[in-house]
């Protein structure tokens, strides 16, 4: 076979596709739209879900693209097999009602044949057990039937990608690699085939026959139009035709491990290979999904990316590297993915910085959470213990951010175990403590204080985040001491600090206390009259009463903190401009993650004013106006018109905080230096705290992104349900459906950029849009499927006939009774009207239950009226038991009731007395 790279192949395989009168769609991102049920996109086929299954007006019934996949199934495999990834780019060739299996295998074929150039005795196929069709397709085509295999529903049904979606059954290609790749029980005698678990045989493309749409319950429903959904692995089919052993050695992968080795000094071989493949494949995931403004978290998508750096930092250690080193790798990485993936060369910088921080954030406590795990196994060993215990391994999450799924690799790598349930129980029981628990502690620490109004630290975090003190104080359970072990949790008061103290809603800052003899987690910072209290842990080493240390505030998380403080500031100056100046604050909460303001306010504001004040902010962040400080005499600042919190209490100097003409407080908290650092806001939620006032949740930067894709996600999964149903209903989506462009979440991510603070504003009109449309449109659905249902049910022959069978005869009366479920009373009617023109002397019981109510519906013609037969007095005696009411003529009566399980005995009732007039 011939050499080829990686983009060659993949410039080879669109451009075949497109002489086949396929149209190319660029690969999505790798957050997958409309579809909440994938935390990333895992096939080719996921942004092409609403297609196979009708959901939308088809753009085109042929597509080919290359898209970027993420997975982490089999993470902890990565580096010790030769092709796990998490991150791959796959292509695939796609048909929505077009073709079928015929022209797909036919494609398959041609292009391994003609473009690849893989021999044609080299290829082997394998079939889901029962389809004759595929297999008859293949030979026609060329593959004789002793290279065809039939395997089972886990190789060769596919699908679907989420807990619904589109699936079916599929037929793989694979390539022989030669009896020298078979293990050493296949021999050399052929008889090993595809599905064997060797080497030898190895798929490359996998190509499925979607004819099923698969429902969140697993159910299995035929699809109103077949498709194709193939997949084939560009750094897979790259390594056979390279004629490699491992998708590392291909030439793209082979470049970043080069670069890995120039920046570490060492070899890539048999004894580094893992640690060298690790840093790779985790280097491309991270790289890519920053790149798609996925970040490092602590939950979601951004908990996985924060995972993938971590391990990768672990990996690096192992080669001897301590410190920052994946966001090295990213000049490379542009190098090589930017000709396919523009967008990633803009983002460069910006994705180092990411990476860069978050390296920095985990190697402070890195090595000292790697010798406390040592010490913890050599101590579980000597005692003959092998079960890690959940307190243990949580430890190494809650105070060294080990992810569990780290600590968990680390120790069953030592030949321990992990217990994941009582993991579990230690998290749930930490998110069960409030922050209170930390303030009452900081009480019971100040006892220890013998005048601690005399103690000031002086602050100096408005400008720098980092700098040296003394160690002044040391605290331990309410006690002053003169030193703090490794281990050991306490409070450290120094003689100045850059961390920021809980104050005016702003929550404390964490970071380090360090020097070459031990480093402190702050954990929170807390105030008392001028103290700054420092809660943490001694993680290493020994801190002493008169030491001398670094100080580091956690910097990322400062810059989130200031950015929704000076969102803060900007949304009171809004609410008073725009609901009027009787606003007043009445508490705020400022987080990381979001910000919560409470004021005074007599009502709940109205969509139009939620728009209004979320637009003023979004403009004032817009004016990019500097954030100016200044420390006024008290009074001095009350005539300059700073607003100041009512019940606030101020000393004789305070700081004021300007933004241009939009904000003017008195505020003592960290702000951002200009305006448009905030980037954007969004109100999130309205609601109230109490009688009189009003709360609003809210956030700012690259947050906001993230809501407005994950708003659009369950919007498009709301719209694609409508749609199904609408085509069921009235079989054509051009008139009927909602098929406006619900913005994908590299769309959202582009609006951002382009239309800047803007960008809320018009992702609110597109969503109110798309939200009115649904709406309309479900309601009038809702119309028709209920006159439809009606029609159906009054004219169904087969359901008459089935009364009349079954119908009791009383004298010469006929007795049609039948409970339904959820059948309107008017259908009821028109059944019994049917019923009525069939069969003069018939009486109709009819009841309908659905959820705790019960519909009763009794009809009868004239002709038993004349003989006695009435109706509404029937009623009066069923509805009784259900606890109803209602009434009628002699020969119509309705009611209802709340005990449907009463309903058999409320017709039998009806019955009885039938019988008993007439003697039946």
């Amino acid at each position: 076979m011939k050499f080829k790279s990686v983009k060659e192949i993949g410039d080879l395989y669109l451009s075949y596709f497109q002489s086949k009168a396929h149209s190319i769609v660029p690969s999505s991102s790798l957050i997958p739209a409309g579809d909440p049920t994938l935390l990333f996109t895992t096939a080719g086929m996921v942004q092409f879900k609403p297609l196979f299954t009708g959901a939308v007006e088809l753009p085109y019934t042929r597509a080919a693209s290359i898209q970027k996949c993420l997975r982490t199934t089999d993470l902890e495999v990565v580096g010790k097999t030769e092709r796990h990834c998490t991150f791959f780019e796959m292509l695939g060739n796609f048909s929505f009602g077009d073709y079928f299996k015929k022209e797909a295998i036919e494609f398959a074929l041609d292009f391994s044949l003609q473009k690849l150039e893989i021999p044609k005795d080299k290829i082997w196929v394998t079939i889901y057990l029962d389809d004759d069709e595929a297999k008859e397709i293949w030979m026609k085509a060329g593959i004789p039937e002793e290279r065809i295999v039939r395997l089972g529903k886990k190789d060769n049904f596919w699908g679907p990608a989420g807990d619904s979606g589109a699936c079916g059954p599929c037929s793989e290609l694979y390539l022989d690699r030669g009896p020298e790749k078979g293990g050493p029980d296949c021999g050399t005698s052929g008889t090993c085939k595809p599905g064997c678990d060797c080497d030898r045989y190895l798929e490359y493309w996998n190509l499925v026959f979607n004819q099923f749409n698969q429902t969140v319950t697993g159910e299995l429903l035929p699809l109103k139009q077949t498709g194709i959904d193939t997949g084939s692995g560009l750094e897979r089919v790259a390594m056979l035709l390279q004629e490699v052993d491992s998708v590392y050695d291909t030439d793209e992968l082979k470049h970043i491990i080069q670069t890995i080795e120039t920046l570490s000094g060492k070899k890539y071989d048999e004894s580094t290979k893992v640690n060298f493949r690790v840093i790779t494949d985790h280097s491309r995931s991270v790289f890519f999904s920053i790149g798609d403004r996925i970040y490092p978290d602590r939950t979601g998508r951004g908990y996985v990316i924060r995972r993938l750096i971590r391990r990768a930092s672990l990996f690096a250690r192992k080669l001897g590297i301590k410190e920052p080193f994946l966001y090295k790798i990213v000049e490379t990485l542009t190098q090589i993915y930017s000709s396919r993936y523009p967008e990633l060369k803009e983002r460069a910088s910006e994705i180092q910085n990411v990476i860069r921080k978050e390296e920095e954030l985990f190697l402070n406590t890195l090595e000292v959470g790697l010798e406390e795990l040592e010490e913890l196994l050599v101590r579980m060993k000597s005692q003959g213990q092998t079960d890690v215990k959940g307190v243990d391994s949580f430890r190494l999450y809650s105070t060294f951010g080990f992810p569990k799924e780290m600590t968990r690799e680390l120790v069953l790598e030592r030949g321990f175990s992990f217990n994941d349930s009582e993991f579990d129980a230690e998290l749930e029981k930490d998110r069960d403590l409030s922050r209170a628990s930390w303030k009452g502690k900081k009480n019971t620490y100040l006892t220890g204080i013998s005048d601690s109004s005399a103690l000031k630290t002086e602050f100096t975090g408005y400008t720098r985040l980092t700098g040296n003190s003394k160690v002044l104080y040391l605290f331990k359970d309410g006690k002053q001491v003169n030193s703090l072990k490794a281990g050991e949790e306490g409070v450290v008061l120094l003689d100045q600090t850059p961390f920021y103290a809980e104050g005016g809603g702003q929550l404390g800052d964490w970071g380090y206390l360090k020097n070459a003899q031990f480093q402190f987690q702050v954990q929170d910072t807390q105030k008392e009259n001028e103290s700054h209290l420092h809660l943490g842990l001694v993680l290493r080493g020994e801190i002493r009463v008169g030491d001398v240390l670094e100080t580091e505030v956690d910097a990322g998380r400062r810059q989130r903190l200031a950015g929704h403080h000076s969102g803060t500031h900007l949304l009171n100056g809004a609410l008073r401009r725009i609901l009027g100046t009787h606003v007043a604050q009445k508490g705020s909460v400022v987080s990381p993650d979001y910000l919560r303001f409470d004021f005074s306010h007599p009502s709940a504001l109205t969509e139009e004013e939620i728009r209004k004040i979320e637009k003023d902010v979004n403009e004032a962040v817009a004016k990019s106006v500097a954030v100016e400080t200044e420390v006024l005499p008290i009074e001095k600042a009350k005539t300059s018109g700073a607003l100041s919190m009512f019940d606030e209490k101020y000393g004789n100097l305070v700081r004021v905080v300007t933004m241009g003409d939009s904000s003017k407080e008195f505020c003592g908290g960290t702000h951002v230096s200009n305006t448009k650092e905030i980037a954007y806001f969004a109100l999130i939620k309205e609601g109230s705290p109490g009688a009189g006032n009003r709360r609003i949740e809210a956030i700012c930067g690259d947050p906001v992104i993230d809501y407005f894709q994950s708003v659009f996600q369950s919007l498009a999964e709301k719209i694609q349900d409508y749609n199904l149903g609408a085509k069921e209903v009235y079989g054509d989506l051009k008139q009927h459906g909602i098929l406006d462009k619900i913005p994908a979440p590299e769309e959202i991510q582009s609006i951002f950029e382009t239309k800047k603070t803007l960008a809320v504003e018009s992702l609110r009109e597109i969503k109110k849009a798309l939200e009115s449309s649904l709406a309309e449109k479900s309601a009038a659905l809702h119309r028709e499927k209920k006159k439809k249902e009606a029609l159906s049910f009054q004219l169904n022959p087969e359901l008459v006939e089935d009364i009349f069978n079954s119908s009791l005869k009383v004298k010469d009366i006929t007795i049609a009774k039948r409970v339904f479920d959820g059948v309107d009373a008017k259908s009821l009617k028109d059944l019994a009207d049917s019923l009525k023109a069939r069969e003069p002397k018939i009486l109709c019981l009819f009841a309908s239950k659905e959820g705790d109510s019960s519909t009763l519906v009794f009809m009868c013609n004239k002709v038993l009226n004349d003989a006695g037969v009435h109706c509404g007095n029937l009623l009066k005696t069923s509805l009784e038991l259900l606890g109803g009411k209602g009434g009628g003529r002699p020969d119509m009566a309705q009611g209802g009731g709340k005990n449907p399980e009463q309903i058999d005995s409320a017709l039998e009732s009806a019955v009885n007395e039938i019988k008993n007039k007439f003697g039946g």
